[in-house]
């Protein structure tokens, strides 16, 4: 009878120890991990002015204005023998006129006292509904006894221009002038920005404008 209340007190003591030392484990647990962190405090370093990252200013943009297109030089080539052929005066486009060229009045085509390197000049009359005239001049011509081809520039207003090649039908200018006779024939073109707009075969009378 001893014997078992001795064993049954050295269990009640053991197991009294057991829990005092897991008591003591679990309380240094808890406060480990409710000890606040250490946290230092880092200052910001200063901003360097010169270092300082600042967006450019970009200027606005200035438009120029459009710089004029430079007319090309007039180009003539004459290749006839002026004591036998003298094509130059008025030449006016005949009767009846294509609808496309109706404001078309003819071309001038004169001798240049002025300049030798372009020795004549063309020059193309538009005649408009209230009387008023306009005109174009050509930047190349080629005059033979046979044949005539001039092309002009554009117009400043509408970018128009045009371009001739024909044939002589006769020379005999002097004796035609005034009259209501063919002189000249061919293929007229109108066209605009290196566009065609109309292509017609005409033809054109003849009026002298020496002296």
């Amino acid at each position: 009878m001893k014997q078992m209340i001795l064993r049954v007190v050295v269990m009640l003591v053991t197991f009294a120890m057991g829990v005092a030392v897991y008591g003591l484990i679990l309380q240094r647990a808890v406060n480990k991990a409710s000890a606040p962190a250490c946290v230092q405090a880092v200052s910001p370093a200063p901003l360097d002015p010169a270092k300082a990252s600042v967006a450019p200013v970009v200027p606005a943009a200035v438009i120029a204005p459009p710089v004029p297109v430079a007319t090309p030089k007039p180009h003539f080539i004459i290749d006839y023998d002026p004591d036998t052929f003298y094509p130059y005066g008025m030449y006016y486009l005949m009767d009846p006129k294509p609808k496309d060229f109706e404001n078309l009045e003819g071309f001038e085509m004169e001798q240049n006292g002025y300049a030798d390197e372009v020795p004549a000049y063309i020059m193309v009359i538009k005649r408009y509904p209230d009387e008023s005239t306009g005109s174009t001049s050509a930047v190349f011509g080629l005059v033979t006894k046979r044949r005539l081809v001039f092309a002009t520039e554009k117009s400043s207003d509408t970018r128009i221009e045009y371009r001739f090649e024909g044939e002589f039908l006769r020379t005999d200018f002097d004796a035609v002038s005034g009259e209501d006779k063919a002189v000249l024939r061919g293929v007229l073109t109108r066209s605009k920005d290196g566009r065609t707009l109309v292509e017609r075969t005409v033809r054109f009378k003849f009026v002298y404008m020496g002296c």
